[in-house]
């Protein structure tokens, strides 16, 4: 009789959670990320969340000295989705960083799918479904604390740690980062991506059309200690990045790294590592797509068979530290991969042949489309919301930091946020270049190259011109920095630049 009447609670729950969880995982999430208090006292069934009253199906019990309480009531209070599988009489919590998985009446429970063992397993008292508070709470990154005087509850979103103020400049400046880059054979050597990881590096994909082995590879340079003369190749695209998979037919496949063509860069913050995206293609062989760990060590991650990825064109959006959500354009699929688990398809993308870059806030990924110029939300089912749309003539490039969307037109740089508010972060008309290539140990520019020409049979010397002035028309590569400075790949002069916001 109790697994009947759980049932049918659980069925009225989650069909309630559908029709209201979505409003209730944003709001909650926004309160979570700004400052989130709620406060609730054993056996009383009133409780106050951001000063609101509200008053629960079930009080808050102790069993076993853990502090039960009805399962809507955390779901919506903390913004998260729930799932309920009746076979396994499992219920899952989650937001985009964190699931939490209970089974009913079992001390096992999983975070992010590892194990971990309950004091006190989730329960059903007279239908209500109750749940540890405190282990819930505090793995949604909450602050619980406990009054044993009065017995009240008090949980409270973690500390965030103050931002220094940064002040923009009036007239941005414009620092050489390298000498022609790479300056070996510059007529068969590209860029093809950018990117900046929270340690002051900035990492490149170069090509070298003049070769067939070696003929890609990663650059690196460090703001702190880089030499602009001589920029390094972090890696090259050689036998640490063979690869075998298992073909669509069940049959092993072996690809070696000349087939192995690099696509786009990803950094990680969660777990400070560098990803690539990248297409493995030879000849009788099922064409993959493949994404890598490249630093600290290579190591591919996983694979896709779906064809006709563009992968270029695609974002990875990372919610912890072993798992990503990430698209294909191409066949307008997202995909989901959690380590060890593999890849499997939660959704579709509204718009095929979009060209996307994604960030996370407030436990929600969004993504920008390029092509069509609009903001998405996605959802923890794999659905797509369209968030805002943005009126501008052309998106020519587009990057992300720290929650915002970075975009360009021909003439300037702008700062998005997830709800479309735009603002001006650089305009390329009202730049200050600074001579010379700048040496980040010293602080101080080298001064532009002389060279000498005979005139009348005497010697004189010139000042060579240093490069011209940046254009960000075409298809530009920048990355935004740790300190909100623009990194530029400047194609026209074939350097390294860093715009000077702060």
């Amino acid at each position: 009789m109790m697994i009947k009447n759980f049932g049918k609670h659980i069925v009225l729950g989650v069909s309630c959670f559908f029709l209201s969880i979505q409003p209730a995982f944003a709001v909650g999430s926004t309160a979570i990320a700004n400052h989130h208090e709620m406060k609730l006292r054993l056996n009383e069934q009133v409780v106050t969340v951001n000063g609101q009253n509200q008053t629960l199906a079930a009080p808050p019990t102790l069993m076993n000295n853990v502090t039960m309480v009805p399962l809507r009531f955390v779901a919506e209070s903390l913004g998260t989705a729930v799932k309920w599988d009746e076979l396994t009489r499992t219920i899952t919590l989650s937001t985009a960083k964190t699931a939490i998985t209970l089974t009913i009446d079992s001390k096992d429970a999983r975070i992010n799918g590892v194990s971990t063992a309950l004091e006190q397993p989730a329960t059903i008292i007279n239908n209500t479904t109750m749940v540890p508070l405190r282990f819930i709470s505090e793995n949604m990154d909450q602050k619980v604390s406990f009054d044993s005087a009065t017995l009240a509850i008090t949980i409270t979103s973690k500390a965030i740690q103050p931002v220094a103020v940064q002040t923009k400049r009036d007239k941005p400046t414009v620092d050489n980062l390298s000498i022609a880059l790479p300056s070996a054979e510059s007529n068969y050597v590209k860029i093809r991506d950018i990117i900046s990881d929270s340690n002051n590096n900035v990492y490149m994909i170069d090509v070298n059309e003049k070769y067939y082995n070696y003929r890609y590879g990663i650059l690196s340079y460090n703001q702190k200690e880089g030499d602009g003369r001589n920029i390094q190749k972090t890696t090259f695209i050689d036998g640490k990045f063979n690869i075998q998979y298992k073909d669509s037919r069940g049959i092993m496949q072996r690809v070696p790294s000349n087939n192995i063509t690099p696509k786009k860069l990803y950094y990680n913050s969660l777990n400070s590592k560098l990803y690539l995206i990248a297409q493995a293609s030879e000849t009788y062989i099922e064409e993959a797509t493949v994404i890598y760990e490249v630093l600290p060590e290579v190591k591919m991650v996983t694979y896709n068979l779906d064809s006709s990825m563009n992968e270029e064109n695609n974002f990875i959006s990372f919610l912890d530290q072993e798992h990503f959500y990430y698209s294909n354009t191409f066949l307008g699929k997202l995909y989901d991969f959690q380590s060890p688990s593999e890849t499997k398809v939660i959704g579709r993308l509204p718009d095929k042949q979009g060209n996307y870059v994604s960030v996370n806030m407030d436990d929600n990924i969004y993504v920008l489309d390029k092509e069509n110029k609009k903001i998405s939300k996605i959802n923890l089912d794999g659905t797509v919301s369209e968030v805002a749309k943005l009126h501008l003539g052309q998106i020519t490039g587009a990057a992300t930091r720290n929650g915002y969307f970075y975009i360009s037109d021909a003439k300037k740089i702008y700062r998005v946020d997830v709800s479309g508010n735009l603002e001006e972060y650089v305009n390329i008309d009202n730049l200050t270049y600074n001579k010379g290539l700048f040496d980040p140990k010293t602080q101080t520019y080298e001064p532009p190259a002389v060279n000498y020409k005979i005139e009348n049979e005497e010697s004189i010397a010139y000042q060579v011109e240093g490069p011209s002035a940046l254009n960000i028309g075409g298809n530009p590569l920048f990355t935004i920095d740790n300190a909100g400075n623009i990194i530029i790949y400047d194609s026209l002069n074939r350097i390294l630049r860093r715009i000077n916001v702060f």
